[in-house]
C-alpha cells in the first residue's frame, strides 16, 4: 500500500471554495448549504461599470472574503476565460493587510506576513512579503482580471475566523496504527465534506514512507457528505470489487477517526461504486470507534503516572504513589530519570551518572534487568513509541547523539540538522512518526520537528527535512521544557521572569498561531518541568521550586506539592 499523508480545505457546494479530491469520489444530490458558516454573513458587491483596474483588483480581493465561503462574486471580476480556468481550491494564501494596488494592465499588490496552505488545507510555509501580480484586459469596455494565481487569497484574520484546526487520519507504513496529520477546515456544516475530501486526496511525496492510506487513487470529482440523524453518508466512486473486507475495514477506521471531530457525526455509512461497505457482522453502519484497534495509545494503563522516590520507581496519582513491583521498585539502583512503556509494563531508567540506560519490567519482582546503553555522556529522559522502541537523547557535551533501543539492542540514528548540535530536549510521538527537539543557540533556543521515515516492516529509513516551529516572543528565549499535548501539538515551557512562567501549545507542522487547549498560559512561579501526555483528559502539570506543582489545564484545582525525594514525574510513553 502506497505511503501518503493528507489534509483539507473548504467544501465546494454551489460555488463554495473546495479542496480538490484525488480519490474515488462522486457527488451525492443534496441541497446547497448557504447559511451554515458561523459568525456574521458578508455578501460582497460585484464589479461596477467604469471601475479602474486597481478598483477591480481591490474588489476581487474583497470578494474572496465572502461569508459563507463562496467564490461566485469573485469570479465576476475575472475575464470569461479566466473565470472558467481559475482554481482557487489549489491553495490558500493568507496575509496581514494588503498594500496599495498600482498599475493598470498589470496590477501589483504588496502583501505582508504571508502563509500558504496547500490544496488539502495543510500549512506549507510562511513568508515576510510577497507581491501579488495580476494581469488585466478590457472586456466589453470594462477592466477584468485575466491572469490570476490559482489560490484563495484572504486576510489572516478572516482565515482564523472561518477555519479551524483538525486532523486527517492515516496509517503508518506498517499499517499497525493510525497517524494524525494536522489540517485546517472551514467551520460549520461543511467540515465533514471537507474532511472526507482531504482524506481521499493523495498526500504529497514528501510524506512518502511516513504515512499510508487505504483509499485508492481515483477521479477528482466533487464531494458532499450529507448527515442524516447523525449518520454521515460517504459515497465514493470507483471499483467496488477492489475493496475487500480488510481494505473496507481500514477505510472505515480512517473515516471514523477523521469524522469524529465533527460533533454532528455519530456514525458512518460508506459506499464505493454504489455498493455499501459492510462490516464482518453484516452491519453497513460504522461506529466512530472503528479506528480504536489501531490506536497508538492502546488501552490507557491505570495508573499512568510514574516517578522516582529516593531512586525507587513508583506509580499512582499525585499524593498517592506506591512502589512498583519490578526490580526498580526496590533499592539498589541509583537512577535519575525514567520513561515507561505505553502499556505501563516496562520502565527504562537512566543511571545517576547519565552514562547508562537500564530496562526492566514494572510488575515482575524477579524480572530481568537489561543494560542496552553504556558509555554515554549525558542521557536525557527516555521515550517509548507504540512498537516498544526506546528513544534516548545523549546530549554528549553539546554534540547530540540519538539512540534507539530495538529488541534489546541500541543503535544510533543520525538526524540531519540536529545530530552533533547542542540539543537539550527530545520527544518522539507515540505513533513513531515524529521527533521534536530543542536546539540551543547562542542567544535563543529553537524547537524543531522532523518526520521519521519507515518501511512496511517498521525499519527506520531516515528523517524528513527539519521544520522550525514558531514561538511567540513574550517570554525568555530559553526553553525550559517541552511535552506532548496531543498527537499533533506540543506544550512549550519558558520563564517570563522570576515569578511567572509561560506555557504555549503549538502545532508540530509549523503552522502559525497557538493551539487552543483551554486552561491557563501563564503560571505562577519559575517552573522547570512539564508533565503532559497526548491523551484526551490528561492533566498537564508544571513543576517548580520547592516541589510546587501547578495544574496547567485546570488551574483552579489545588494540587499537593510533591513529597520530599520524589523526582522524575512522568506519564507513560
Amino acid at each position: 500500500m502506497k505511503v501518503l499523508p493528507v489534509i483539507a480545505g473548504c467544501a465546494l457546494l454551489a460555488g463554495c471554495v473546495s479542496m480538490p479530491t484525488d480519490g474515488p469520489v462522486r457527488e451525492p444530490q443534496v441541497p446547497s448549504a448557504t447559511d451554515d458558516a458561523p459568525g456574521i454573513s458578508f455578501d460582497p458587491r460585484p464589479p461596477r461599470d467604469g471601475e479602474s483596474a486597481t478598483d477591480i483588483v481591490e474588489g476581487f480581493l474583497e470578494a474572496m472574503k465572502a461569508t459563507p465561503i463562496t467564490t461566485t462574486v469573485a469570479r465576476q471580476f475575472l475575464s470569461g476565460e479566466a473565470a472558467d480556468a481559475w482554481a482557487p481550491e489549489e491553495q490558500i494564501i493568507t496575509y496581514a493587510e494588503p498594500g496599495t494596488a498600482t498599475g493598470e494592465a498589470f496590477v501589483r499588490v504588496p502583501l505582508a506576513d504571508i502563509n500558504v496552505y496547500d490544496d488539502r488545507g495543510a500549512w506549507e510555509r510562511s513568508g515576510a512579503k510577497r507581491v501579488l501580480e495580476l494581469g488585466l484586459v478590457q472586456e466589453d469596455g470594462q477592466w477584468r482580471i485575466d491572469s490570476v494565481p490559482d489560490a484563495l487569497i484572504v486576510p489572516e484574520s478572516w482565515f482564523d475566523d472561518q477555519y479551524q484546526r483538525a486532523s486527517l487520519y492515516y496509517f503508518d507504513p506498517t499499517a499497525e496504527v493510525l497517524v494524525a496529520e494536522p489540517v485546517f477546515v472551514p467551520r460549520g456544516d461543511r467540515s465533514a465534506s471537507t474532511l472526507v475530501r482531504g482524506l481521499v486526496t493523495p498526500p504529497p511525496e514528501k510524506l512518502a514512507e511516513v504515512v499510508s492510506t487505504y483509499f485508492p487513487a481515483g477521479t477528482r470529482d466533487g464531494l458532499a457528505v450529507p448527515i442524516f440523524g447523525g449518520v454521515a453518508a460517504v459515497s465514493l466512486s470507483g471499483d467496488p470489487a477492489a475493496v475487500d473486507e480488510e481494505i473496507g475495514r481500514r477505510m472505515l477506521a480512517q473515516l471514523a477517526w477523521t469524522l469524529r471531530q465533527d460533533p454532528q457525526v455519530r456514525a458512518i455509512q460508506l459506499s464505493v461504486g454504489g455498493r455499501a461497505i459492510t462490516l464482518a457482522e453484516g452491519s453497513s453502519q460504522g461506529d466512530l470507534d472503528a479506528g480504536d484497534p489501531f490506536d497508538p495509545d492502546g488501552e490507557r494503563p491505570v495508573p499512568d503516572l510514574y516517578a522516582l522516590d529516593d531512586g525507587r520507581v513508583v506509580s499512582g496519582t499525585l499524593g498517592a504513589f506506591v512502589d512498583t513491583l519490578g526490580p526498580f521498585g526496590g533499592s539498589g539502583y541509583d537512577l535519575r530519570s525514567i520513561g515507561v512503556s505505553i502499556s505501563g509494563s516496562q520502565v527504562a531508567a537512566v543511571s545517576a551518572s547519565g552514562t547508562e540506560l537500564f530496562v526492566a519490567p514494572t510488575q515482575a519482582p524477579d524480572g530481568e534487568v537489561a543494560n542496552p546503553i553504556t558509555g554515554a555522556v549525558d542521557l536525557a529522559p527516555p521515550h517509548w513509541d507504540y512498537r516498544d522502541r526506546i528513544w534516548v537523547l545523549d546530549r554528549n557535551a553539546g554534540r547530540a547523539r540519538f539512540l534507539v533501543v530495538v529488541d534489546g539492542g541500541a543503535r544510533e540514528e543520525v538526524v540531519p540538522g540536529v545530530t552533533g548540535r547542542t540539543v537539550t530536549k527530545m520527544l518522539v510521538s507515540r505513533d513513531g512518526s515524529r521527533l521534536v527537539a530543542v536546539v540551543r543557540g547562542r542567544t535563543a533556543d529553537r524547537v524543531v520537528s522532523t518526520r521519521i521515515r519507515h518501511d512496511a516492516a517498521g525499519t527506520i529509513l531516515g528523517f524528513t527535512p527539519l521544520q522550525e516551529l514558531p514561538l511567540p516572543v513574550e517570554a525568555s528565549t530559553r526553553i525550559r521544557d517541552i511535552a506532548w499535548r496531543s498527537p499533533t501539538s506540543i506544550a512549550v515551557l519558558r520563564n517570563i521572569n522570576e515569578e511567572l512562567s509561560l506555557v504555549r501549545t503549538i502545532s508540530v507542522d509549523g503552522a502559525p498561531g497557538d493551539v487552543e487547549t483551554g486552561g491557563s498560559n501563564v503560571v505562577r512561579d519559575r517552573m522547570r518541568t512539564l508533565v503532559s501526555a497526548p491523551v484526551d483528559g490528561s492533566e498537564v502539570y508544571a513543576l517548580g521550586r520547592d516541589l510546587a506543582v501547578t495544574n496547567v489545564t485546570r488551574p483552579e484545582r489545588l494540587v499537593p506539592a510533591l513529597p520530599e525525594g520524589l523526582t522524575a514525574l512522568t506519564y507513560v510513553g
